[in-house]
């Protein structure tokens, strides 16, 4: 039987994007390089301090490019799921909202937006990276991929952005897709009716209820259907209850992990389950 193409998921590409500290040279440090460079071209003296930085970080930039820690985890996920079929289930409320409640999202932002989103069912795969957005849509001549995060709570609503796992996920669809955007969508929509459940049954035990129909009893359950519960509270608006993010296609940019490709494959073609293929 053929091999598969060894694949690295759009989801988890902001790992291969990651530095260990001290090992490469950052943004910071590449600016510093620049300034201290313009000075020699202009024959300007630089100072032993200065000398000294010019340097190391001459050095540091130049020096071969290796897997930051995070990298070489992610690949190594790759590979146990691959090769062995193993994969890690793990489970916590907030993870279990955002599986159950992709399409109550993808509802959400069609009537915020005004028109209307079918849920993506197509994976791409291309160049060793593959990946399956959420919605492929377009706005007059732009392609724009669209990917949905369901928050746990209004707390984390508020305070939901765009990350560098959401950053490189988004870059790569935009990729796979031939995209010209990337919309990131964090929406707060209703709890799973199961979870809810669970969490009232959680409130019971945490405060030894027996009698619900007691009036501090109640009060503590209409809190926490307003904690969670949405859809029918004036309190909320469907428009606030959508955050967008947008970003931009740079094949420039993009360029930064298509280089990481080839020292990830490497990497995972040198792996194997009780050591490493030095």
């Amino acid at each position: 039987m053929a091999k598969k193409e060894i694949t690295f998921r759009a989801s988890g590409n902001g790992a291969l994007m990651t530095n260990d500290r001290g090992t490469s040279i950052t943004e910071k440090q590449l600016i510093t390089l620049k300034g201290l460079n313009a000075k020699v071209l202009e024959g300007i003296s630089l100072s032993n301090g200065d000398k000294k930085t010019h340097r190391e970080l001459t050095a540091k930039k130049k020096a071969p490019y290796q897997l930051s820690t995070t990298a070489k985890s992610f690949v190594q996920t790759t590979w146990l799921a691959n090769e062995k079929g193993f994969h890690s289930f793990k489970k916590s409320k907030f993870l279990e909202k955002g599986l159950y409640s992709e399409e109550d999202c993808i509802s959400l932002i069609s009537k915020v937006d005004g028109r209307y989103y079918k849920k993506n069912e197509e994976r791409i795969i291309k160049d060793n990276l593959s990946g399956e957005c959420d919605i492929d849509s377009k706005f007059g001549g732009r392609k724009v991929i669209q990917d949905t995060k369901s928050t746990w709570s209004p707390e984390t609503f508020m305070n939901a952005k765009m990350d560098l796992n959401n950053e490189w996920q988004g870059r790569t669809y935009m990729y796979l897709y031939d995209a010209d955007e990337f919309w990131l969508r964090h929406c707060l929509v209703d709890c799973p009716q199961h979870i809810y459940e669970h969490e009232v049954y959680k409130l019971k035990s945490d405060y030894n209820i027996i009698d619900e129909s007691l009036e501090e009893h109640k009060r503590l359950f209409d809190r926490l259907k307003t904690s969670l519960i949405y859809s029918d509270n004036s309190s909320y608006s469907i428009e606030e209850r959508v955050k967008t993010t947008v970003i931009y296609r740079d094949d420039d940019i993009f360029k930064g992990l298509l280089d990481r490709i080839p020292h990830a494959l490497t990497y995972y073609k040198n792996l194997k389950l009780n050591g490493f293929n030095q």
